[in-house]
């Protein structure tokens, strides 16, 4: 049932004149005339034509017979009604909205009382984006969550006011904000013109800015800053012209920029530093064009409401390779966090530590070429230098890719441990399979979830074999030469929340098996061992370590591919395999689903196994299989979240798998598996307090939207 308050007609100031007001001096002082004329048209709109949208919900009634018998190939499911595929694939064991579209995370802090506030972005009643709200949950172990509103209405800050009507878009936290509440900043679009980065005509300054809203009831509700010179929006003038976009505003503190910047005769002076994700278009900037995250400062610790822009902080050209352990660059930058790592999580130093690392976390679109993902979440380690002008740029010595397969969008917040660890954690959006125009997202009645909660540390391989001839390889790694003459490999590091590992343990029911030595005695047919038990259902864990006896030098071509198959029928089955020669992990979609719509490319990423101590590391695999969704985590580097659809009820299975490589296809080759873990967790249920169907009708805001400049939502 809808809220009637989602579909009143915009809810803007109704006087012409405070536009007037405000956007003619912002007009003379560089605002184009087209956001002032843009404005009054809201304004006229608005109070001539008061009137209620017109929804158009399509029932299951509507629709023409389906078949939903799961134990044969299904027939044509396009002709099923919305929602009927609600509970085939929906993951239960993960932050996901109660229904409709949901995507990026935003809003993320950890509270007085140590709970946790996570936002994330949603389209309540539409299986699309659109006019973008953020809806949030709060969970005291970041795995069981609450709708902090009820799931009936879990809005809590969305468009309203003239420069954010067109949509909430991602923001930060400052914890003690405005009054000492908790404060996001905060993305607001407005109306003015297109958006994107390969938007045609290009989008203009003014279509995205920066504006302010606090929480006095622990987010439960939000106060917006007055529209206005010292009110919303805060920021609204580009650094440059011509640009990419200009959103995601990360608000950090920087005890390492702070110290390089004690000399500084800028008028900024405050403690928090804030960037913003953007780029240069390539027909403006022909040679210089690509990402650009831009710099500001606090101008005084008494305001949020002044920022002083410093410069670039981190510069990379469009499109640029950085190897295939890194990824590539796109075009526009996104979602960007900034943090400072040690091997126990967040560092808080200014620098003096020499075993911290500094990172930029960052999304790049149309980084991807020649996969059907159009974006990469990437990762930079980079050192910082402070510039002649007053500001701060960064240089990449290493990077990497933070998820290699279907999530996006990761937001980092700092959190404390029991113990008082100090921890930085990540989450990203994982969006459902869109390969085709009939995946059927209405059937399903929503869209995305959240990859599981994951701390970031600097991850450290201590004593590699300096004589390895792959040290000097380009990865996603730093060698470093210790004191006492050995060799270390430092990296991004990142693992499942403990909290999250202890739930699932706890509440499942737990199989183990002990290890083995599987062998292929010639052939190229894969060795496929079921586990002697099985999961009851679609959603549990898979825990162990393979070693594959490898040489410590050399590339051992024999060796097989070893890893897990699981979700898995006669008919329907999906591989995580591990390739030792290729050094890839891959989770091989090639059969996943009897439903041609949904994709079966196969997901992949690299990982190496290191010489250390004289042997190659073993690989440590965990493996989260939760409805539609697989995430994968190898040896607390790699991580890939995949998405598979198996229609077939009996499609739950799990078990070793071996595949010969191509060396070893006419020779006898063995991997040694160790224990096994499986938790089924078919009783377990991150949102315990909702209904087992919180799937609702469906909604069109017809014609109106786009007449006012607004996104049609269906």
């Amino acid at each position: 049932m809808h809220d009637d308050r989602r579909f009143k007609p915009l809810q803007l100031p109704e006087h012409e004149a405070e536009y007037i007001r405000y956007f003619f001096p912002r007009q003379q002082a560089g605002m184009s005339a087209a956001i002032l004329l843009s404005a009054l048209a809201l304004a006229t709109v608005s109070s001539a034509t008061p009137r209620t949208f017109v929804h158009h919900t399509r029932s299951v009634e509507s629709a023409p017979r389906c078949s939903l018998d799961r134990s044969k190939a299904p027939g044509d499911l396009t002709t099923c009604g919305n929602s009927t595929l609600f509970d085939v694939w929906r993951p239960k064991a993960r932050f996901i909205a109660p229904n409709s579209w949901m995507n990026d995370p935003q809003g993320a802090w950890q509270r007085e009382d140590g709970s946790f506030h996570i936002g994330y972005q949603c389209h309540v009643g539409h299986i699309n984006w659109g006019n973008i709200s953020m809806c949030a949950a709060v969970s005291d172990d970041l795995t069981t969550w609450r709708d902090i509103n009820g799931w009936r209405d879990p809005a809590t800050l969305g468009p309203k006011e003239v420069y954010d009507i067109r949509g909430v878009f991602d923001g930060s936290i400052i914890k003690s904000g405005i009054n000492g509440f908790p404060t996001q900043i905060y993305t607001s679009t407005f109306p003015h013109g297109t958006i994107g980065a390969t938007a045609m005509p290009a989008e203009e300054e003014g279509a995205e800015t920066v504006s302010l809203a606090w929480t006095e009831d622990e987010g439960k509700s939000w106060k917006r800053l007055p529209l206005g010179d010292r009110g919303n929006p805060v920021i609204w003038q580009w650094p440059m012209k011509n640009l990419t976009g200009f959103r995601d505003p990360f608000a950090f503190r920087s005890p390492v920029m702070s110290k390089l910047l004690a000399s500084s005769d800028s008028k900024a002076q405050g403690d928090l530093f804030l960037t913003m994700s953007s780029g240069l278009r390539k027909e403006a900037y022909p040679t210089t064009s690509g990402i650009r995250l831009f710099l500001y400062r606090q101008t005084t610790n008494d305001s949020l409401l002044d920022w002083t822009y410093l410069g670039p902080l981190m510069s990379e050209p469009a499109n640029a390779t950085r190897g295939e352990w890194s990824g590539s660059i796109g075009i526009n930058e996104e979602t960007t966090s900034v943090i400072r790592l040690d091997e126990q999580g967040r560092s808080d130093d200014d620098g003096t530590d020499k075993n911290a690392i500094d990172f930029i976390l960052f999304g790049t679109e149309h980084g991807r070429n020649g996969s059907r993902h159009a974006s990469w979440p990437l990762w930079s380690a980079v050192s910082y230098s402070a510039t002649k002008e007053g500001s701060v740029t960064s240089k990449t010595e290493f990077g990497g890719i933070l998820d290699w397969g279907m999530a996006y969008a990761f937001a980092v917040f700092p959190a404390k441990g029991k113990k008082g660890e100090k921890r930085s954690v990540t989450v990203g959006w994982t969006q459902d399979d869109q390969d085709d125009a009939q995946s059927l997202v209405n059937q399903r009645g929503y869209h995305g979830a959240f990859t599981l909660f994951r701390d970031l540390f600097v991850k450290k391989i201590v004593d590699v074999d300096s004589e390895f001839v792959g040290l000097q390889d380009k990865g996603n790694w730093k060698v470093q030469k210790e004191a006492n003459g050995t060799v270390s490999i430092l990296t991004l590091g990142q693992k499942i929340v403990p909290e999250t590992l202890d739930a699932y343990k706890k509440r499942a029911k737990a199989s183990a098996f002990k290890g083995m030595k599987l062998d292929v005695h010639g052939g190229a047919k894969p060795h496929y061992k079921p586990f002697p038990t099985q999961p009851e259902g679609q959603h549990y864990v898979i825990k162990t370590r393979i070693d594959f006896e490898a040489h410590k030098h050399g590339k051992n071509e024999h060796i097989p591919r070893a890893g897990f198959r699981v979700l898995a029928s006669e008919k329907e089955y999906t591989d995580v395999i591990y390739d030792f020669a290729s050094e890839t992990l891959s989770v091989e979609r090639n059969h996943s689903s009897l439903i041609a719509s949904y994709g079966n490319t196969t997901e992949y990423g690299k990982l190496r196994l290191w010489p250390v101590n004289g042997k190659r590391e073993k690989l440590d695999l965990t493996i989260v299989v939760d409805g539609s969704v697989i995430e994968v985590y190898a040896n607390d580097v790699t991580v890939i979240t995949a998405r598979a659809y198996p229609w077939l009820k009996a499609s739950k299975a799990a078990g070793w798998l071996l595949l010969p490589s191509e060396k070893s296809a006419n020779k006898h080759a063995s991997v040694k598996f160790g224990k096994v873990e499986l938790w089924d967790l078919g009783a377990f249920n991150a949102f315990p307090d909702r209904p087992e169907n919180t799937s609702m009708p469906l909604v069109w805001d017809g014609a109106y939207n786009s007449l006012i400049g607004l996104w049609a939502g269906n």
